[in-house]
């Protein structure tokens, strides 16, 4: 993808939040273009999911605007119809069965994604109620909830946790055969290794400022050499 022109699809602008005397974000301003996957990554407590949250409409801003195509993106209901976000702690109706969520959702968004149940292997569990899934299962199945439309903007919190490396790599996959035919997604990420595999763009964020930002080569230029890995160039980021 690298090469690619693309427009300024999403603007966030001078977004500041407070909690009392604590600042968790500080003038964070970025742009996300069309069909990227940018990755917010940063330390716990670094604000990422404060962010999420604002960008999804959760949250609003104590200060700042998010623009989308260059208009004021405000109201929840106006975000809610380009935007599908999976926060980090989603709880999911523990009484349903696997498969009777399903047909709940795919009832709900009119749009039935067999590929995504294959590549989530949500059929070996379909019959077992949600409370009951393990951990990896359940973030399937939230995965399943986020991304089961057709919205143009997908934001995940945390999206790979749980998974082995064999379900890791069928997620990577699905999620660049989506940002190939036009989904652009923001995706909050610890995993580093993980981050660089999928993203081709960056917005390293510390104490709720904005460290730097760019593709890797630009981080590269600013914090690493040519063999940097992205962890490298994060931990002499936030030095």
């Amino acid at each position: 993808m690298e090469g690619i022109i693309r427009s300024k699809m999403l603007k966030i602008s001078n977004i500041t939040k407070r909690y009392f005397r604590t600042v968790a974000l500080n003038k964070i301003s970025f742009e996300v273009s069309e069909s990227s996957i940018t990755g917010i990554i940063g330390p716990n407590g670094a604000g990422k999911s404060t962010l999420l949250d604002i960008i999804s409409g959760f949250q609003n801003p104590d200060e700042g605007e998010i623009y989308f195509n260059d208009r004021p993106l405000m109201l929840f209901k106006e975000k809610r119809k380009i935007l599908s976000y999976m926060p980090e702690h989603l709880e999911i109706y523990p009484d349903y069965y696997v498969d009777e969520f399903i047909q709940f959702i795919n009832a709900a968004t009119r749009h039935i994604d067999t590929d995504l149940i294959e590549i989530l292997n949500l059929a070996k569990v379909k019959n077992k109620k949600i409370r009951y899934l393990s951990k990896g299962y359940h973030q399937r199945l939230k995965l399943f909830f986020a991304l089961s439309n057709t919205k143009e903007i997908m934001v995940l919190d945390e999206p790979f946790d749980g998974f082995d490396p064999i379900q890791l790599i069928e997620i990577l996959e699905f999620i660049r055969s989506e940002n190939r035919k036009g989904r652009t997604f923001i995706l909050s990420i610890h995993q580093l290794y993980d981050a660089e595999k999928i993203c081709n763009h960056y917005v390293l964020l510390n104490e709720g400022k904005i460290v730097t930002q760019g593709d890797i080569q630009t981080l590269k230029q600013t914090f690493g050499e040519d063999n940097s890995s992205l962890e490298q160039i994060f931990m002499r980021a936030i030095q």
